[in-house]
């Protein structure tokens, strides 16, 4: 019961009107209520039941209650309370007997009239369903009616193996209907607010992990069972029929709490891994409680067992305060609200010590509602500390995915700059190989006219030898020159060049012929092969340099290779285009051939060239409006035509 529910005994006895002596107590009228403290007398009875005629009996040996509180500790032997009532009002009444207690072993409540029979307001023991009470409450009521002006006393009994807390309330329906519903609303709003804090830790397992937020869940669930069972919640909707039910769940609730606290802290603190003998010494005090839970579910009857319990709850404290303290020094996060939590426990325990030590002197339900109220506390606490690592831990993870992130945005700009520094370097390459394509071709354009300068030199150095020798050493120069050229340009796995920008032009196609006539007239006469010619003047629209280059290596290749005695080139005009014809009538090529001679520097094994010759002419054939056949028979002869685009 909280303290806001029934004043303190002073107020009850100023509300009351009545001073300790007193032969009747006045009871309460409206929404009132009289905890008749100075009007209390008291007797403890050795005796194996209650038999209030036995009490009556020994009325004389009723002393006056000494302490504020009715509390005796925990007693073996009965405990009676008598106490005068009257009704100060002209009407007749009924008023409720608040016993405050969910439990009791035996319970007794008579009224006791003068001239009139005893009246048994309420009797209960461990086998009393919940159903069979007088009043349908959590704690033990009796109803009592009196008529107006009527006194009586009313003789009270208790055996209970736990503890002789016994705040006698008398109190009008609607007085204690306005308590309990405050009791109630108290009780739930702190077991709806653990519920809560349960489902918000379990909201984080994923990020602290789920073995510290399963031993928060099962220490918070525990103590909320723990104060419904006090409470006496469990009896009135779990186990209505079994009273006796209530101390050993008590017992087992209690050492459940215990050991999931211990596992909490160790968790938390991290003791296995900073503090290993304290972790090792938490473990055994775990394995202990365990045995303990155990062996209450068997012996919870004997007081032995009880007190073996209650001592371990001091020693669990202490253990958790001074986990506290290490964590706080370890610089754990979350230790600050952690160790108020831990604070909580300590100072809890020792208030119930100081209630259960000195019975009497302390109000037991304050302590009690004082320990509910801290274990919300201690949860929130907890919790708060988890919130506190769980936050920690995710700024410590957005750091780290933000490290990722600069680091992943690092490479991606250093593989943007390999990107463009290897794009830069394949431009560089394609453009040097386009490079040592065009000094190939130049250098095997150059070949053919210097040859053809060497065959006219002959003639001049018969008559003027000085002026022979001077060209002699400037043609072998160019000729020097032409072949490093072509050999610096054959690579193992070379690529297609880049083309020089040409200009486009249209021109006579007889052009073509008598410039190919004049520089191979001198190579045909040594080789014997006659050279006929035909021209049109049909106008073809070309590069000039690449036609005559084109033209040049056609007729090279046939004087050269063909082993020909005859050999045609010739100009064909047609309708949009003009046929250029290089024909021969010599050893010809089958298709193996005609497809192996067609590659770059590809050349046959007497050849002393670097196989350009056919390859030029297909890139040039290559252009719009372009083409080349090839055609040959073996043994017959080859023809080689090129189509060109007419003016």
């Amino acid at each position: 019961m909280s303290a806001a529910a029934w004043p303190s005994p002073a107020y009850a006895q100023d509300h009351a009107g009545t001073e300790r002596g007193a032969e009747a107590a006045q009871l309460p009228i409206g929404n009132k209520h009289l905890q008749p403290f100075d009007n209390l007398r008291y007797l403890i009875l050795d005796s194996k039941a209650l038999d209030p005629d036995a009490a009556i009996a020994k009325r004389g040996e009723f002393l006056p209650l000494d302490n504020p509180w009715v509390d005796f500790g925990d007693q073996e032997s009965a405990v009676w309370l008598l106490v005068s009532v009257e009704n100060p009002n002209d009407q007749p009444g009924e008023w409720m007997i608040d016993i405050q207690r969910p439990f009791a072993d035996e319970l007794l409540v008579q009224k006791r009239a003068l001239g009139a029979p005893s009246q048994t307001l309420l009797s209960a023991s461990r086998t009393t369903h919940f159903d069979e009470r007088p009043v349908v409450s959590q704690y033990l009521v009796a109803p009592l009616w009196m008529e107006a002006g009527e006194s009586a006393e009313i003789l009270v009994g208790l055996r209970s193996s736990t503890g002789s807390w016994m705040p006698l309330t008398f109190a009008t329906p609607e007085r204690m209907r306005t308590a309990h519903m405050q009791e109630a609303r108290f009780n739930w709003l702190i077991n709806g607010a653990m519920v809560v804090l349960v489902i918000v830790a379990i909201a984080m397992g994923r990020l602290v992990g789920w073995p510290l937020v399963s031993a928060f869940a099962a220490y918070v669930g525990l103590s909320a069972l723990f104060v419904a069972n006090n409470e006496g919640y469990l009896h009135r909707f779990v186990w209505p029929g079994n009273m006796g039910a209530y101390e050993p769940a008590n017992l087992l609730l209690l050492t459940g709490m215990m050991i999931a606290l211990l596992q909490f802290a160790r968790l938390f603190a991290g003791l296995g891994e900073c503090h290993p003998r304290t972790n090792r010494a938490v473990r055994a005090l775990q394995i202990v409680l365990c045995v303990a839970a155990i062996l209450s579910a068997f012996f919870w009857r004997y007081d032995a067992m009880r007190w073996a319990v209650f001592a371990h709850v001091p020693l669990v404290a202490f253990a958790y305060f001074w986990i506290a303290i290490l964590a706080w020094k370890e610089k754990v996060l979350g230790a600050v609200p952690f160790l108020a939590g831990s604070a909580a426990i300590v100072f809890t325990v020792a208030s119930m010590s100081a209630v259960l030590l000195v019975p009497g002197r302390f109000p037991m339900t304050v302590a009690l509602d004082y320990f509910h109220a801290t274990v919300l506390f201690e949860s929130l606490a907890f919790l708060i500390a988890i919130l506190v690592r769980m936050l920690a831990m995710q700024r410590d993870l957005s750091r780290s995915l933000q490290a990722e992130v600069d680091t992943t945005q690092e490479k991606l700009e250093l593989a943007e700059a390999l990107q463009e520094s290897r794009s830069r370097y394949d431009e560089a390459r394609n453009h040097a190989k386009g490079l040592k394509a065009r000094l190939a071709s130049t250098s095997h354009d150059l070949q053919q006219p210097l040859l053809s300068l060497r065959r006219g030199l002959e003639d001049v150095a018969s008559r003027d030898p000085a002026a022979a020798g001077n060209l002699q050493a400037a043609l072998t120069y160019l000729e020097g020159v032409t072949e490093s050229g072509l050999s610096e340009t054959v690579p193992e796995n070379s690529l297609s060049g880049e083309k020089p920008d040409e200009g486009v032009e249209a021109f006579l196609a007889s052009l073509v012929i008598a410039n190919c006539s004049a520089m191979f007239r001198a190579e045909a006469h040594d080789a014997g092969v006659e050279v006929r010619t035909r021209a049109c003047e049909a106008l073809i629209i070309t590069e000039p340099i690449e036609i005559m280059r084109a033209t040049s290596n056609l007729v090279s290749n046939a004087l050269k290779h063909a082993h020909a005695t005859k050999l045609l080139i010739a100009m064909q005009p047609r309708k949009d285009h003009v046929l250029l014809r290089v024909i021969d009538d010599g050893c010809g090529m089958d298709e193996a051939e005609l497809a192996r001679f067609s590659a770059k520097h590809a050349k046959s094994d007497s050849s002393e060239g670097h196989g350009l010759g056919l390859h030029l002419v297909h890139e040039f054939a290559a252009r719009p409006g372009h083409e080349f056949v090839l055609r040959s028979v073996k043994h017959r002869g080859t023809c080689m035509t090129l189509r060109i685009p007419r003016g």
